[in-house]
């Protein structure tokens, strides 16, 4: 998935997706959720199979042989390069213009160990990035004030159980996925730092069994 921008959501309320616009209401929160993270990703990658272009750097262009960059003819003064057409650049030869390349480390898997799609479970962590008018009024804002209550804001990673609230898959405008859980406030269940794993959830699973 690619690097979301929050900061417009953050301080209009409002998260933009191509021009598709959200904006919660009443006791709603929109939560983008993170992306599912099994705790065998690639080190190398992070788990998306590809890096960046080492020759290009992923740009996808590389300097051009023939003009060594000049842009000209070295046979006619004042020409254009025929290869490059005067652009300096051409198609980078190692990654054909793709600006990536396979990842060394993981083989193009993405990570050391695939979980199958029967144990891939929907993350139930995420970044809050609207807010609905009455969960955070001046009132109830006075009240927290008052007792010590910590209340929500944009930008929290928070964590909320499987079933909370709905769950809305949709498309971002270059491609790829993004999910948003409409929940209340209720749902939450604690501010999180850092990455749920599946490992880590499995092994703390195992720890309170009697297995």
């Amino acid at each position: 998935m690619q690097e979301i921008d929050f900061q417009s959501a953050l301080k209009t309320n409002v998260f933009t997706l191509g021009q598709l616009h959200l904006e919660a209401y009443g006791n709603r929160i929109f939560v983008v959720e993170d992306e599912f993270r099994s705790g065998y990703e690639c080190s190398n990658c992070g788990g998306k199979g590809t890096m960046p272009c080492i020759d290009c750097r992923g740009s996808g262009v590389e300097t051009c042989d023939n003009c060594k960059g000049s842009g000209e003819s070295s046979l006619v003064p004042g020409a254009k390069c025929t290869q490059c057409k005067g652009e300096k650049t051409k198609v980078c030869s190692a990654c054909e213009g793709s600006r990536t390349e396979v990842c060394p480390g993981c083989g193009g898997k993405g990570g050391l160990l695939v979980v199958p799609e029967a144990s891939v479970r929907r993350p139930t962590t995420g970044t809050i990035v609207s807010i609905g008018w009455r969960v955070n009024n001046r009132a109830i804002k006075l009240w927290a004030w008052l007792i010590g209550k910590k209340i929500v804001e944009h930008g929290q990673s928070v964590m909320y159980t499987s079933f909370s609230g709905h769950v809305y898959e949709l498309e971002l405008p270059d491609g790829g996925q993004i999910v948003i859980r409409v929940i209340q406030e209720d749902d939450i269940i604690s501010r999180v730092r850092g990455h749920l794993e599946l490992r880590r959830v499995k092994k703390t699973q195992a720890l309170g069994s009697a297995a």
